[in-house]
């Protein structure tokens, strides 16, 4: 594996995540547990990187209250660049609130990501000079489309986009041509394409579609049933690790992180695959949005 210098652009928040005991009842109270903790897709991926041995900077929002200097700290603590993000006064942070049944699978979750806006084109000017020093860049689509059309633009460095979810994967349509990488799950997919995806080969033309908009490499989650990767030649499904599954919450993450490294690696497209289920299966096993536990070598030892 190499260490590659990777710039992260997205969302940071607070994560409120609600399970409950038994089969949720709507329209009613259910019993069951409640954790808080740091999250947002682009600090989720950030932190993963950076627990996977890579050279990582950061480019979030953070408020002022407790939860973003809680980030903050543990951001140094690990050894996670964030100087170059923005930071608002008599803010409170971004949050992001999940419930989950008892199999730990979301059934919904709603977030407020409205800091995210402050990442505007006028900001990345600033940060040009950076951006096009990193190995790769990622993006997440919780930043505005306008945020995310500067990048792929003005941007050098191979970029790998996560779809984060359905309302707002459309904010990539017109990037996709300048993109190394995507990660989506089958109703962003479905979204990006028009397509309806009801069986294996379905998948496939979807992703072929992708692939004549420009994107290189597809990978697309499908929660416990597995993943599917394409790069236009190889296309290719595999079932999930077996594990005991805690929490569902951050696995796209780590699955975008593990892969993106393995892109920048020229690992082969059964390989890129393996790898981002590896590190869906070390978050799964983490009540946590990041497992403490990930690592490449652990992650390694899911191939052998």
């Amino acid at each position: 594996m190499g260490q590659h210098k990777i710039v992260v652009v997205g969302g940071n928040n607070v994560d409120i995540t609600a399970t409950s005991q038994t089969s949720l009842v709507y329209g009613d109270s259910n019993p069951g547990s409640i954790h808080t903790g740091l999250g947002g897709v682009g600090r989720n991926i950030a932190e993963n990187l950076t627990r996977m041995g890579q050279k990582v900077s950061l480019i979030t929002v953070f408020g002022d209250d407790e939860f973003s200097k809680l980030a903050q700290v543990q951001a140094e603590r690990i050894g996670m660049d964030i100087s170059d993000a923005i930071y608002v006064s008599n803010a409170p942070s971004c949050v992001y609130v999940c419930i989950t049944g008892p199999d730990g699978d979301m059934a919904v979750a709603v977030n407020d990501m409205e800091l995210c806006s402050r990442i505007d084109p006028a900001f990345l000017e600033t940060k040009l000079d950076m951006l096009n020093m990193a190995d790769g860049i990622i993006i997440d689509a919780n930043i505005t489309e306008e945020a995310i059309d500067y990048l792929v633009q003005h941007c050098k460095p191979p970029i790998f986009a996560d779809a984060v979810s359905a309302k707002k994967a459309s904010r990539l349509h017109q990037s996709l041509p300048h993109l190394m990488g995507l990660k989506s799950n089958q109703i962003e997919v479905e979204l990006l394409t028009g397509q309806t995806i009801s069986h294996e080969h379905d998948m496939s033309a979807a992703a072929q579609t992708l692939h004549q908009m420009g994107v290189e490499y597809v990978l697309i989650t499908l929660g416990s049933r597995g993943a599917f990767a394409s790069d236009g030649n190889t296309q290719l499904f595999e079932k999930p690790f077996p594990q005991r599954v805690v929490n569902t919450t951050g696995c796209g993450d780590a699955f975008t992180a593990a892969t993106t490294i393995a892109m920048l690696d020229h690992m082969s497209t059964h390989d890129i695959l393996k790898m981002g289920l590896a590190a869906a299966s070390i978050c799964a096993q983490s009540e946590h949005a990041v497992s403490d536990q990930i690592s490449y070598e652990a992650l390694t030892g899911f191939l052998r």
